[in-house]
This record gives structure tokens, sequence and C-alpha cells, in this order.
């Protein structure tokens, strides 16, 4: 099993087990199946499996289940296991998981740490993560909002109006609730 493989298959959903179709075979009582092939690298089995047993507290068995996906360093698999660790009361593990992610320049792992660390009483520190990125518009979103839980408004304007060329209207992006 290698990152980009997964990454290819989850894309593209060809070459593996739909979400669709495991639905099915979990809502037909085929949970022995999905588990079956969870094991054997089926992506999609993998995290509703998972999600399965998290949702019926074996915890411990859900993030054995995950484990192999995200031993490759695939973000979707440690964003997956991250929510399901920060479900289960353990933010600190789920931020653990994910700073890797962010600190390799992940846009997509940086914006979910900002937000995770957002939630959990980090806010500066989420703030310092993303103002380096604040040229990348997806990146300077989430920048907005967390500006506002850490009272660096004024820094966050400053930020964003440098980025404005002379003579072109502000428009800002909308702070996220």
């Amino acid at each position: 099993m290698e990152a980009s493989d997964l990454d290819y298959q989850v894309r593209t959903q060809s070459g593996c087990i739909p979400p669709g179709m495991v639905a099915r075979l979990l809502e037909h009582g085929h949970a022995a199946l999905v588990e079956e092939w969870a094991g054997r690298g089926e992506w999609f089995c993998a995290r509703e499996w998972a999600r399965l047993l998290a949702g019926q507290g074996r915890t411990q068995e859900s993030l054995q289940v995950l484990a192999p996906y995200v031993a490759t360093g695939w973000w979707t698999a440690a964003e997956t296991t991250a929510e399901l660790l920060e479900a289960m009361g353990r933010a600190d593990d789920a931020i653990a998981l994910a700073r890797p992610h962010a600190q390799d320049g992940q846009r997509l792992a940086l914006r979910f740490l900002a937000d995770l660390l957002t939630r959990h009483g980090h806010g500066d520190e989420a703030f310092a993560l993303l103002r380096p990125h604040i040229e990348d518009r997806y990146l300077a979103e989430p920048l907005v909002g967390i500006s506002g839980s850490t009272g660096r408004d004024e820094e966050a304007a400053e930020l964003l109006t440098a980025r404005i060329p002379a003579g072109r209207p502000v428009v800002l992006p909308r702070p996220r609730p």
C-alpha cells in the first residue's frame, strides 16, 4: 500500500470498492466483508470500518484499522484518524498527528491543523501557522476567522491590505463562524 496509489484510487474511485458500495454492504449486514477488505488495503472499507468501531466505543481497534494507511504518510488517512481522535476527546493526539503534514507545507493539512488548533484554544498558534501563507487565498480565509477569536483583527487586516495592488477595491474573505 502506497500513498500515491491510495490517493489515485480516492480521486478517481477506480481500482477500489467505492464508498457507495461500502455503505450498501454495511446496510445489508456485510460488516465482516467490509472488515476483511479493510485489512486488504481498501481505503473506503477501512475508513467506514474504523468509524463503525469508534461509534461502538472500540476506539483502539478503530485506530489500528487506520494505522497502516497513516503509516504510508498519506494525508487523507492522517486527517481521518485525527478527526476520530478529536471525537474521542484526544485533541492533543490529533494535533500531533496533523502537525508533520502541515509542517511539510501541505495546504489541506495547514488549514485542518489551524482549525483544529483554534477549536482547542490554540488560536495564536493557528494564526502564526497561517500567517506566512497569506498569499494563498485558501489559507488566508481561515486566518481572518482566527484573527477575530484571538484579537488580531488589525494584524490580519494589515497583512491582507498589503496584498492588494494600488487602485484595486478591497474584497476580504468572509470570516467563518
